[in-house]
């Protein structure tokens, strides 16, 4: 844990100017994509029930967003296709943006400096459930650039069918070190194979300021 000592007349300034976020809970509407392949199978991608839920960080700091991301993502293969399916893989994760990164130090007329490492962390809480042959990325640690997207991947599931899902629930998102407001997308993509062609579908949520 990092502990930072920041002298009072310095941190009335700053928060005079930056305000800690408020609980606030978005949904975002269903998404779908669709792509024929060349051999005649349907590839598609789905984000359903979407939600961010942002909430006042633990720590009140007007440089930290906090958030909690619940989302769907489903894949699926449909069609009659004239070759068959060899794999098909289905990909989630987020994308996030800031503003202004104050990781460098935030000067306002004093020596001190107020942000030593600008990162973001994604965790999962234990309701997180992909099933079957899954990978579930535990804990991110990455370093988010102003005027830029950080695309974090947070799960990825081999099909044993013709249809597959990610379940998401509860995805904690915690920047750190970012004056003004975090930009918060969820995406989803699903590859197939097949013995003609390769097809790429992606699917994102609408964009949800935290």
């Amino acid at each position: 844990m990092r502990v930072s000592a920041v002298p009072v007349g310095l941190l009335a300034v700053v928060l005079s100017g930056v305000g800690v976020a408020s609980a606030e809970l978005v949904r975002s509407p269903d998404h779908v994509v669709t792509k024929p392949t060349v051999d005649g199978w349907v590839a598609e991608a789905s984000l359903v029930n979407v939600v961010v839920n942002t909430v006042p960080n633990l720590a009140q700091s007007p440089w930290t967003r906090e958030a909690f991301v619940d989302a769907t993502a489903i894949g699926n293969i449909t069609g009659r296709g004239s070759t068959g399916v060899k794999s098909g893989a289905l990909r989630s994760g987020l994308q996030l943006g800031c503003n202004t990164d104050v990781s460098s130090g935030l000067q306002t007329g004093s020596s001190a400096s107020v942000g030593p490492n600008a990162s973001v962390t994604i965790s999962e809480r234990p309701s997180v459930n992909v099933g079957g042959s899954a990978t579930v990325s535990p804990s991110i640690q990455t370093t988010i650039k102003p005027g830029a997207i950080t695309t974090i991947p947070l799960s990825e599931r081999v099909l044993e069918g013709a249809v597959g899902a990610s379940d998401l629930t509860g995805i904690q998102v915690h920047v750190d070190n970012c004056l003004g407001p975090v930009s918060v997308r969820v995406y989803t993509q699903f590859s197939m194979s097949t013995h003609v062609a390769d097809t790429t579908v992606t699917v994102y949520s609408d964009p949800t300021t935290i």
